[in-house]
């Protein structure tokens, strides 16, 4: 560890273990599957946005560095990319193409970042940051009905909709310059402000907690803060890094029962997934750190693992 991380690190677990005692002293609004709902935050505290603007390349505000991730769709032949320091700010997005209503979530403290449909009990719904966690994951609220959404998995968590379960949309967690070549005409989420990744994210990466709540992994097989792509199926996660699928480029897989594809996406360098059976279709594939994975799916495997290997966690434990 370098000497300027150290004070970082230091400052990072200061203010985790402040985090930490609001978590535990915070109002809780349910309890799902033995774990609260914690209300961190005043509910409209946080920013979400309803009307984004996005530019073109050329009208950006500010330019991400080439090496800075985004978050990348392309719906109806219309690129559009979100800067995932500026989603550190609003981490809750609601947008939309023609005919496709969506949302872009993110959470720091778990490494999500995510797309999700907005239609859902046969309404069209609006999602604000609700200034809750669940299992440390941002917690979403629609507008419409008051449910509470989980932004690791689409699930409605408590609500009139509980039980229900948003669209995922495929989307690459690409680096800015690998984007902005594979797509010139995209456009970008630009709210005039900077897009470079806030300080206290940067810290809390160096730090060793694993959200707020004080709970941390005991699955070892990987390190707790190793950035992991995750892909679901019935409940059933398959996890792996970028740097294990680039270097096999392909690898055939089942998951909940159904054929897989993963493919290194050279152009884009980013993971992606697609259905092997019948008519190859895109599967969403989302970034997520380690400790938080089983946090949020029942079993999770990884590319290393036999089945007789398969880590187990019994929902609300």
């Amino acid at each position: 560890m370098t000497g300027r991380a150290l004070p970082a690190v230091l400052l990072a677990a200061a203010a985790a273990g402040c985090f930490a005692g609001s978590y535990r002293s915070s109002p809780r609004i349910a309890i799902v599957d033995g774990d609260p709902i914690v209300q961190m935050a005043k509910p409209g505290r946080l920013a979400s946005l309803t009307r984004p603007r996005l530019v073109p390349a050329d009208r950006r505000f500010d330019v991400p560095e080439a090496e800075a991730p985004v978050l990348g769709l392309v719906l109806e032949e219309s690129p559009r990319a979100y800067p995932v320091g500026l989603l550190d700010r609003y981490e809750v997005v609601n947008d939309s193409v023609p005919g496709i209503p969506f949302a872009v979530a993110r959470c720091a403290l778990t490494g999500v970042a995510a797309a999700y449909g907005r239609r859902a009990g046969g309404s069209t719904l609006l999602f604000d940051n609700s200034g809750a966690l669940w299992r440390d994951t941002l917690v979403l609220r629609d507008r419409e009905t008051g449910t509470y959404w989980s932004a690791a998995t689409g699930r409605a968590l408590a609500g009139p909709l509980a039980g229900a379960t948003l669209a995922r949309i495929p989307a690459a967690y690409a680096r800015l310059r690998d984007w902005e070549r594979a797509f010139p005409q995209s456009l970008y989420l630009d709210e005039w402000r900077r897009t470079s990744t806030p300080v206290l994210v940067q810290i809390y990466g160096l730090s060793p907690w694993q959200g707020v709540s004080g709970e941390t992994t005991n699955d070892f097989r990987y390190k707790a803060k190793q950035e992991v792509f995750v892909v679901e199926e019935a409940g059933e996660a398959l996890a792996f890094t970028a740097a294990e699928l680039e270097e096999k480029r392909r690898i055939k897989s089942r998951l909940g029962g159904r054929a897989l594809l993963l493919q290194w996406d050279s152009q884009l360098r980013a993971p992606r997934a697609y259905s092997a059976q019948g008519e190859p279709v895109e599967i969403a594939v989302m970034p997520m750190y380690w400790f938080a994975v089983g946090r949020h799916f029942a079993v999770v495997r990884t590319l290393a693992d036999g089945a007789e290997n398969e880590k187990t966690r019994a929902v609300g434990n």
